[in-house]
């Protein structure tokens, strides 16, 4: 009996000391996958990252139109937009807004059942440009502020302040030259009415811009250091790396392509298409881990140029800005390695756009 009562105990003690190995592996098996795993606000961070990145190339898609009446900045992402590639003969000063109005089919920019809403987002920017001395490059200055409110989902309400500057290579004796550039461009995000900081980043760009024009009869336009009056159709493409430095981290590296196409269809209409795509890796969390994602961008934009006429005449026309309605439909498609970040967006806007030129 001594001896079936020892082999008891030896079996119970043994079997405590397993369920307690269990349990603290289970433990650090736990605290090691939630350690890896990426926290709710990183992945809210990255999914606004990519929805901020979508909302600059709307916005360029519209001051990209080829619109001879309404000027525009000379920085843009699209190497289709007026006067980009063509060098200045002096400084000059640009003012520019822009007033949307459309549809959002995921504000929250998540994976499943984001909110549908009516969205509205001012946008104004104040730019400079002017050729560098005697030398084939220009210089460009830009500051923007805009403002983006969601009827149905205002807690994703978002301001923003930033700014660019560039130097760029122009030819001044062909419009449609190969265009390097460096840029750099500062941004800060804020909760609704700029309560609260959430994200400061700086961007640091080294790319091209190349441009093909061709007349109405699809002949390729002579060059030229301005081409425009005579180019009905042109296409182009915007290639550039980034160095992103974002706080809250996490810091990224990107690669940008972006063909796109413009057209005049009159003298008051004009419509354009451009692709964004865009590969980013984000530096090593926490952990060590690495990430990356990739967006697919397409942008299609349509322009009226309000006729002068309207307004009673050339000079009230200028002193309101030329103004011009774009109609933009856009499909942003995000592909993340980090669950729960992948996502669509559908967006259709009408947007008022006016400029100034000092």
């Amino acid at each position: 009996m001594c001896m079936a009562g020892t082999s008891h105990a030896m079996t119970g003690w043994v079997a405590r000391r397993i369920h307690s190995a269990m349990r603290n592996f289970l433990l650090v098996a736990s605290i090691v996958l939630l350690a890896n795993a990426p926290s709710p606000l990183f992945a809210q961070a990255q999914r606004a990252e990519a929805g901020s990145d979508a909302q600059d190339a709307r916005t360029d898609a519209i001051l990209a139109m080829p619109n001879p009446s309404t000027p525009v900045p000379l920085s843009n992402l699209y190497s289709t937009a007026p006067g980009l590639e063509q060098q200045i003969p002096s400084p000059r000063w640009g003012f520019n807004v822009i007033a949307p109005v459309g549809y959002n089919s995921n504000a929250e920019q998540i994976a499943h059942g984001g909110t549908q809403t009516l969205e509205w987002g001012p946008y104004g920017n104040l730019s400079w440009a002017a050729p560098v001395g005697e030398l084939p490059l220009r210089v460009s200055v830009n500051g923007f502020g805009d403002l983006y409110r969601y009827t149905q989902a205002p807690d994703v309400d978002v301001d923003r302040v930033g700014g660019s500057a560039r130097l760029q290579y122009v030819d001044p004796n062909n419009d449609q030259a190969f265009s390097p550039y460096v840029a750099i461009a500062p941004r800060w995000e804020f909760a609704s009415t700029f309560s609260n900081l959430q994200e400061t980043r700086q961007d640091f760009n080294v790319g091209f811009n190349k441009r093909f024009n061709f007349d109405g009869s699809f002949q390729p336009v002579a060059i030229s250091g301005d081409t425009s009056a005579s180019t009905v159709w042109s296409f182009g493409l915007t290639v550039f790396a980034q160095r992103r430095l974002r706080e809250p981290q996490l810091s990224s590296d990107a690669v940008f392509v972006i063909p796109s196409v413009s057209y005049t269809i009159s003298q008051d209409w004009s419509a354009s298409l451009a692709v964004e795509l865009l590969g980013r890796w984000y530096d090593r969390d926490s952990v060590g881990a690495f990430s990356r994602d990739l967006e697919v961008l397409p942008i299609g934009t349509i322009e009226y140029a309000i006729p002068a006429w309207v307004f009673g005449g050339e000079r009230i026309a200028k002193l309101l800005g030329r103004p011009a309605l774009d109609f933009q439909g856009s499909y942003l498609k995000v592909w993340s390695t980090v669950p729960g970040v992948s996502f669509n967006q559908w967006e259709a806007a009408v947007s008022l756009k006016m400029g100034w030129r000092f």
